[in-house]
Formats: structure tokens, sequence, C-alpha cells
């Protein structure tokens, strides 16, 4: 008896194990993103009243963020975002903009999706 019992233990560990098994195969994971940069580029007509892009605030969900001081010196960022298959990102931002040499201000404060299949690539908005 004790050897009958021994047996149905050993064949429903072999068969749970065979199982697992077939369910560790079939199964695939629900995303392959990586975490990569892009380059984004910001136009001059972010600027509704003239002047061109000197600086951007942005934040990309809550994966990464720019400086609490904003982005300064030209109007490219190159934000940290999640790259390849399932890759999903919202970039948040607003410009800033310079007008007449000195005099700056807010422009436009947009949101855009973000889906790259590899990283470095460029983005214009």
């Amino acid at each position: 008896m004790r050897g009958s019992l021994l047996r149905k233990s050993r064949a429903v560990l072999v068969g749970s194990v065979m199982a697992l098994g077939v369910v560790g195969l079939t199964a695939a994971p629900a995303s392959a993103w990586s975490g990569g940069n892009v380059w984004v580029n910001f136009g001059d007509w972010n600027c509704p009243g003239g002047g061109s892009v000197v600086g951007v605030y942005w934040a990309v969900d809550a994966y990464s963020v720019g400086p609490a001081g904003g982005d300064w010196g030209d109007n490219v960022i190159y934000p940290r975002v999640r790259v390849g298959s399932g890759a999903y990102n919202t970039l948040s931002y607003q410009t800033i903009c310079k007008k007449w040499g000195w005099y700056q201000y807010r422009g436009v404060v947009g949101s855009r999706s973000l889906t790259p299949y590899k990283s470095g690539l460029s983005y214009t908005y």
C-alpha cells in the first residue's frame, strides 16, 4: 500500500511539473518595453505670441521628468521613455519663448503620445 501511494504521488508531481512547463512555454509577456531616450524638437509655432522656443518644462508620465527649473538653451529635449513592444508614453510639456532679444513668456502647454519602437528616434511638435 505504501508503494502504491508513493507511485501516485510521483505521478501527480510529474503531471504538475509538466503542466507548469507547458503554461510557462505558452505564456507571453504582456509587454516587452525597456527604457531608452528619444529626441523631441519643439517648433517656433509653440510660441503663439511670436519669437522662438528657448526652454521646455516636461515630464513623461511618472516615468521621467526634466530639470525642476526647466530645460534651457534650445528647443530640444532628450527624455527617458519606454521603448519597444507595448511602449506607451504621454509627454506633457510647456514651452518658454523668447521675443525681442530679452522678453520671455510661457508658450504652449500640451501633451503628446509617444510609442517609440527604438531608442534615438526624433519627434517634432
